[in-house]
């Protein structure tokens, strides 16, 4: 019998998600360690959508219920980033490459600045796949770059700290989850992908950017993932 194809969606917020919920068929909602989590079929293909919360514990639990729990084959991570290099503006669609934690130090034990144990790298890769189906979906409808997206339970609202991450890990933005889904998904063999529309250039002034611009970003982002389902067989 042929596996079945599930796909996992996750956003932080209700804003990252909600667009996407209201585009899913026969949903049936469940809350699993206070993550409520929405399973039906969207373009034809059946998903899990969840809110995860924000930051990367919240994530890293989501991800994982909806391996153990719910299966999936594939999990896709969507929402808003911070800018963090010249030339990436608010609304553009920043497509992951890999993903580093930015936040993770053992720099005294002699590990360099990003480097996890027990899996023992400092970058995770996102699924080749899921990203030029990614790709594709986007196409020309928004300013889009790919590179590597660096994850950290801050929010940076600090020019000189979001530069510090870019030169450290040649990132192209930030964000508070993917990273931990990337490593829970690493772990499991589970193939993972994240687009991201910027919200603020994790400055001074993101503080004031995001609360404006973190709606319209989210439902850019949302978008492009209900495109990305035109461009995968059932």
């Amino acid at each position: 019998m042929a596996e079945k194809n599930i796909t996992g969606i996750i956003g932080a917020m209700d804003v990252e998600v909600e667009n996407i919920a209201a585009n899913i068929q026969d949903a049936g909602h469940t809350v699993i360690s206070g993550i409520p989590f929405t399973s039906g079929i969207l373009s034809g293909r059946q998903v899990v959508l969840a809110r995860g919360g924000i930051g990367k514990v919240n994530a890293a639990v989501c991800a994982q219920i909806m391996i153990s729990s719910f299966g999936v084959t594939e999990i896709i991570n969507t929402g808003v980033a911070g800018g963090i290099v010249k030339g990436i503006k608010q609304n553009d669609i920043v497509i992951a490459e890999r993903f580093v934690q930015h936040d993770v130090d053992t720099t005294p034990i002699g590990d360099p600045v990003g480097f996890v144990s027990t899996v023992n790298k400092i970058f995770f890769d996102t699924d080749e796949w899921i990203t030029s189906r990614l790709k594709a979906a986007i196409g020309n409808k928004a300013r889009t770059h790919t590179g590597t997206i660096a994850t950290g339970d801050q929010f940076i609202a600090d020019k000189k700290t979001g530069k510090k991450i870019h030169e450290r890990f040649n990132a192209s933005a930030c964000d508070m989850e993917g990273g931990a889904i990337a490593q829970v998904c690493d772990l499991a063999g589970i193939p993972f992908g994240a687009v991201r529309c910027i919200s603020d250039s994790a400055d001074e002034n993101a503080h004031m950017d995001y609360p404006e611009f973190a709606a319209k970003a989210a439902a850019t982002c949302a978008a492009m993932v209900l495109e990305y389902f035109k461009y995968v067989k059932v």
